[in-house]
């Protein structure tokens, strides 16, 4: 079975292996080893402490092979993008001018530098290893993380964002970095990339243009990739959407990789989990497959089969599955559907 978890010290080294795995792009998944340690040590924290206000948490979740031990995913969630450094993004806007006497009416966009995701929580640091791409593990890997959010709601902000990884070829070319941020920065993609993680992104205030940037005036390949996402980032995207986000005209600074937002309480797989007492195990259980998590700060989530009463609000797992979820009689089980309507 594959067990999704809250991530530990001893994680360490199968994360920055994955990491490496990662390719450039992956703001929040640094190969710089050290950075890693920052990273594990601050959601320790985090899962430690009892929150009444979302301020500046981190909860990194890891995807476990019961069979093999190996951890072959990662993915985590900020409570607060931005709280103590500036979260920019560029706000994609439509300008209309008209000439009535030439009868010339000119429909453009422009690109400006905003904060407007300030404040919201972040769903981030999500990557699957290639040979485990298939039986639903990029849904639990993906999709988990809002069962701990059902669960936790007073954790996080009211509306929750996405940043998806923008095109970019096994180089790590970019070619909105090429036309755009290379002119302002003068270092490459990766660069830049690694600064907003390990510095408090004062620089991108200082070399950012403040003024807006004409999409007309650039080169047809960098137009091309604004809003759009890699293609190894489309499956994610393409869960996220099913959940109810939607792009808004949001779109990464260095790769415009599209941004994607929904409130929170209107997520579909939060909107649509339910809680459930554990009455009793079995040692085989029957039924459809469901995303399955205990109810604790020592997060555990899992898909495996329930059977559960409405009326009694209690369920039966399989031991296997309670021993996975580190859940006994008494305890709750929170169930969702494993899948979603387009």
């Amino acid at each position: 079975m594959m067990l999704f978890r809250s991530a530990h010290e001893g994680d360490i080294r199968p994360i920055h292996r994955l990491a490496e795995q990662s390719g450039i792009g992956m703001t929040t998944l640094p190969k710089n080893l050290a950075l890693l340690k920052e990273r594990i040590a601050w959601s320790d924290a985090s899962f430690a402490k009892k929150i009444t206000h979302p301020k500046s948490e981190y909860y990194l979740f890891v995807l476990e092979d019961t069979k093999t031990g190996d951890i072959v995913g990662t993915s985590a969630i900020e409570s607060v993008a931005g709280h103590d450094a500036p979260f920019y993004s560029y706000k994609v806007s439509k300008r209309i001018r008209m000439c009535h006497s030439l009868k010339i009416r000119n429909e453009y966009e422009v690109l400006s530098l905003v904060n407007d995701n300030q404040g919201h929580s972040e769903l981030c640091t999500l990557f699957l290893e290639p040979n485990y791409r298939h039986n639903n593990n990029g849904v639990l890997l993906a999709r988990a993380r809002f069962l701990f959010i059902a669960q936790f709601p007073n954790y996080f902000s009211p509306t929750v964002i996405a940043e998806m990884r923008g095109v970019s070829d096994e180089e790590g070319q970019s070619p909105f970095w090429d036309h755009v941020g290379k002119h302002f920065f003068h270092m490459s993609f990766a660069k830049a990339d690694s600064l907003t993680l390990s510095t408090n992104k004062q620089f991108i205030a200082d070399l950012m243009p403040r003024n807006p940037i004409y999409i007309k005036l650039l080169a047809p390949t960098a137009q091309a990739v604004i809003g759009k996402p890699h293609p190894s980032t489309l499956p994610a995207m393409n869960i996220l959407l099913r959940e109810g986000f939607r792009y808004n005209n949001y779109v990464d600074i260095f790769d415009a990789g599209p941004t994607l937002e929904a409130p929170r309480d209107q997520i579909q797989t939060i909107v649509k989990s339910h809680t459930f007492t554990l009455k009793s195990m079995m040692d085989d259980v029957s039924s459809p497959r469901y995303l399955l998590s205990n109810t604790k700060l020592h997060f555990c989530a899992t898909i495996g089969h329930i059977i559960y009463n409405q009326e009694e609000s209690t369920c039966i797992l399989s031991h296997e599955t309670a021993a996975l979820l580190k859940v006994t009689p008494g305890d709750s089980i929170r169930v969702a559907p494993l899948q979603l309507s387009e």
